[in-house]
């Protein structure tokens, strides 16, 4: 059998009674006379400004077209345009590679240290190019141009390199190719 004092009772008392809020509610806040408004919803979007095709051909050349500039790599981006590029696997060879082939490099692309992207960019300059590069793609910005290329293999961007060449106004990619270690090519 358990006694209760009076102190003890005051206790269990304060155990059981709600706790004071800790955050005031909107209640106790002042009232201003500023009007809290969102313009979510009320912006006209891509699509509203699209004119609106009157039959069936126009419907079908709309779609068209729509489905020619999503095709293009970095289409539609602010009527920038896609520039031209290439993408070549490098790989290093010695020697043993070349002459007397008894090194372990094969011709294919497994065999690759290096992915080289080439994307040329005439009229436009180094400082007007804004660079980005994560593991699975490249994305080349300028006033020019726009492109988000996705890549075939990962890289790792930390030991890629970049380099302009300002006299072919082509800006050259040397990705590391990020491959799991394997004893036949490596």
């Amino acid at each position: 059998m358990v006694e209760f004092t009076p102190s003890s009772m005051e206790k269990l008392a304060e155990l059981l009674r709600p706790p004071e809020p800790e955050v005031y509610q909107g209640e106790h806040w002042n009232v201003s006379n500023y009007e809290i408004t969102s313009s979510r919803g009320k912006m006209p979007t891509a699509d509203s400004t699209q004119k609106t095709p009157k039959n069936i051909e126009e419907f079908e050349e709309q779609q068209d077209k729509e489905a020619e500039e999503l095709s293009l790599v970095g289409g539609g981006i602010a009527n920038r345009k896609t520039p031209k590029y290439t993408i070549n696997y490098q790989q290093s060879v010695s020697a043993e590679d070349v002459f007397l082939q008894i090194g372990s490099k094969t011709p294919s692309s497994a065999s690759c240290e290096n992915l080289m992207i080439r994307i040329k960019m005439p009229g436009d300059k180094k400082e007007n190019v804004d660079l980005s590069v994560d593991n699975t793609s490249v994305t080349v910005d300028s006033s020019q141009y726009h492109l988000k290329l996705p890549l075939p293999h990962a890289i790792n961007p930390d030991t890629s390199k970049a380099a302009w060449d300002s006299a072919n106004e082509t800006l050259v990619l040397t990705l590391k190719l990020d491959r799991e270690f394997d004893f036949i090519n490596f």
